[in-house]
């Protein structure tokens, strides 16, 4: 692409142009601001000369996204865990309730839902919650044996007898009952989903607008740039390498804030060149940003914006 210079509005139409908007939309308010006590108010007597004290000339890049939220893919994943962790899970419903705005949630996207516990027998314990194993006090016999000295006759002889009772542990059964602790006795575990979000699919158009000039109309005017576009000139670009090539010779100035404002547009570019939700539909359009530094008869201070070059540009005024 051959480098194209851009013709920039000269003050005194953009002034004009402000001039003309404003007196229409209030017309009470410029003659209070720039009218002589006793004189008739005449629009022409109202001059950029006179009136603007300074600009600044800036630069504004432009691209516009569609930006695509629909379902989460079509996967699922499945937890299996014992009853008191399903307890302190938190889990989601949406039976009833209609899809979800995806870009009003906050929450992951793939949650375990709620209509999708299940109770699953443990294996472990057979689903009685308990396993049962041979006693270790009794060895699995039911019975505690023990040795008594005995004292036979009227000598007094000792002889060792064996004596013999139920073990109090195992209760006389020779087995033990111990709590599972695999499913903690509950004898099930619990298996739930954790699947996508049912979100609806919303297609948004997303005008992305950057300033060296850091105005407040930033968003104002992205939005006006998405509905007519074709109102403003400016030079369109493919890509940011050719846009950091050329931008200086297009606009035949340069400044600091407009190199940060290249960097800063061409970031976001890249995000959303990455993004698998978000779809770049316009090629990077870079428009002369010319700022205006007002103040009226009055001594109130505004400023006023041209955007785009001589042949089409807007303007936007705080006055």
């Amino acid at each position: 692409m051959p480098d194209i210079r851009i013709k920039t509005p000269n003050l005194d139409e953009i002034f004009e142009k402000w001039k003309q908007k404003a007196s229409r939309t209030d017309h009470k308010k410029m003659e209070k601001q720039f009218g002589t006590k006793g004189a008739i108010f005449s629009l022409d007597a109202i001059s950029a000369a006179e009136y603007v004290k300074d600009t600044l000339k800036e630069a504004a890049i432009y691209f516009a996204v569609k930006k695509t939220l629909g379902p989460a893919p079509k996967t699922k994943d499945e937890n299996t865990v014992t009853a008191s962790k399903v307890a302190r899970e938190y889990f989601y419903s949406f039976k009833g309730t209609g899809k979800v705005n995806k870009e009003n949630w906050k929450e992951k996207e793939m949650v375990p839902m709620f209509e999708s516990i299940q109770a699953v027998p443990c294996n472990n314990c057979k689903g009685k919650g308990y396993v049962e194993n041979k006693c270790k006090t009794c060895g699995g016999t039911g019975m505690i044996e023990e040795t008594l000295t005995v004292l036979v006759g009227e000598a007094l002889k000792k002889e060792k007898r064996p004596f013999a009772y139920s073990c109090d542990a195992c209760y006389g059964s020779g087995s033990r009952k111990d709590l599972c602790k695999e499913c903690e006795g509950h004898k099930n575990l619990y298996k739930y989903e954790i699947l996508p979000v049912p979100f609806q699919t919303v297609v948004t158009g997303l005008p992305v607008l950057h300033s060296s000039a850091q105005t407040k109309y930033e968003k104002e005017i992205g939005e006006d740039l998405q509905k007519v576009l074709d109102d403003v000139e400016g030079i369109k670009f493919s890509d940011f390498k050719e846009l950091e090539s050329k931008v200086e010779a297009s606009l035949g100035y340069m400044n600091k804030n407009i190199k940060k404002t290249v960097s800063s547009a061409k970031s976001d570019h890249k995000s959303y060149n990455k993004d698998k939700d978000t779809q770049i539909t316009t090629p990077i359009y870079l428009f002369p940003l010319i700022q205006m530094f007002c103040e009226t008869k009055k001594g109130s201070k505004f400023e006023i914006y041209s955007l785009g070059s001589a042949n089409k540009f807007m303007i936007y005024s705080n006055f």
